[in-house]
């Protein structure tokens, strides 16, 4: 149930930044749900990485990492440490736990949106 909940609140923010992100910028989410050992063994040895954030957008030579969470939803410790391996690359990441969570990380990093979104 959780997980159906988290993709409706991703599907909600990927649509309205749809609208909202300057026509410059390029946004495109990662899927990392588990598929089993498997396909996880695949992923693995094409270099898919885990903990990587859901969604990057980039825009104007630097690159914005967003893991989206429920509001209960909790981050783990491999996701953390992804994050911090970012941060250390010198690259901005957020947790964000609503579509408003998103537009306040991308505005204070200057990313100038098109509109607002109204609830």
């Amino acid at each position: 149930m959780a997980q159906h909940e988290e993709d409706r609140l991703h599907t909600h923010i990927w649509k309205a930044l749809q609208f909202i992100l300057p026509d410059d910028a390029v946004a495109w989410s990662t899927e990392n749900r588990q598929m089993g050992p498997r396909e996880g063994m695949r992923r693995k040895a094409r270099g898919c990485v885990p903990g990587v954030p859901d969604m990057e957008i980039h825009h104007k030579g630097r690159s914005f990492f967003i893991e989206i969470k429920t509001p209960k939803g909790t981050v783990s410790k491999i996701q953390k440490d992804m994050h911090q391996r970012l941060k250390r690359a010198g690259h901005a990441v957020a947790v964000c736990r609503s579509l408003e969570d998103v537009l306040f990380f991308l505005e204070s990093h200057g990313v100038p949106l098109k509109g607002m979104v109204m609830a």
